[in-house]
């Protein structure tokens, strides 16, 4: 048997941090997609929106999200203000949330619920193109270089 010495700690903790990445991007996608459809059902006014499942898991899958961030900031051993492009990514998905709220429970017309629904998944694909490039810029980043 091998000894355990510094390089294998690190080579744990980039698993670690591997494995809540990995989670944390598969969260996220099944929770964009999940807003896609229930903001889609919200426009359409369909019954489906007050199913059990429809109202509970969401919440789940947005609190493994959360969790994952966290355990990667941990990981990480950063604040998640501590670089520019966290900061921007918070603030957007703070912007997501109000977007999706009006959206799915506190729009009154059909078209302010559909301009919330638009507006919540811009919101949500600008988030995924912070991620992506780590510029507060998102995909943008990529073609201002």
């Amino acid at each position: 048997m091998g000894k355990a010495g510094p390089g294998a700690i690190h080579a744990g903790i980039a698993a670690i941090f591997q494995f809540l990445k990995f989670f944390h991007v598969t969260c996220a996608i099944v929770s964009i997609a999940g807003f896609a459809l229930r903001g889609y059902w919200a426009i359409r006014a369909d019954p489906r929106l007050q199913k059990p499942l429809v109202r509970v898991a969401p919440h789940v899958v947005d609190t493994l999200l959360l969790a994952s961030a966290i355990g990667m900031l941990v990981v990480w051993r950063i604040s998640p203000f501590a670089l520019p492009w966290l900061s921007a990514k918070i603030i957007a998905l703070l912007v997501y949330i109000a977007l999706g709220m009006l959206c799915l429970r506190h729009a009154r017309t059909r078209r302010t619920r559909l301009a919330a629904y638009v507006a919540a998944l811009a919101v949500a694909f600008y988030i995924l193109g912070v991620a992506l490039s780590h510029s507060p810029l998102g995909i943008a980043a990529f073609f201002i270089s």
